[in-house]
């Protein structure tokens, strides 16, 4: 029988990569940001498939751990989710934090920031 995850995310489990723990609980996820998260499980909104399926990976484990922080300082699921319309993955002032991960963990967030590894990501609040 196929992991949950797997079929809920069709996300093949080869040995290689060990599937995140967020993945199984991402189905039951409620927390802010919910309805986003689902929309991205259910629609690629890139043309790459692998950049998908690392965002997923990625928003769950962001959700999980920084999740209600996020949303208490005032990030907006745009901030978060956000992609530009015609050049998804390629136009990074408007990518959301979430598509800005690709694998990497936060440090910590704030109101204007988020660190990931050496590099800061800047808040544009409006």
């Amino acid at each position: 029988m196929a992991d949950p995850a797997e079929q809920l995310f069709d996300l093949p489990f080869d040995g290689e990569m060990p599937m995140p723990a967020a993945l199984v609980r991402a189905p039951s996820y409620t927390g802010p940001f919910a309805d986003e998260l689902a929309k991205l499980v259910r629609e690629n909104p890139t043309p790459d498939p692998r950049r998908w399926e690392q965002a997923k990976r990625d928003a769950i484990e962001f959700l999980s751990d920084w999740g209600d922080q996020a949303a208490e300082l005032g990030w907006t699921a745009e901030e978060l989710f956000g992609l530009h319309p015609v050049a998804p993955l390629t136009r990074y002032d408007v990518m959301g934090l979430v598509w800005l991960l690709n694998g990497k963990e936060i440090s910590s967030i704030d109101e204007r920031t988020a660190k990931i590894g050496a590099t800061t990501y800047y808040r544009t609040k409006p």
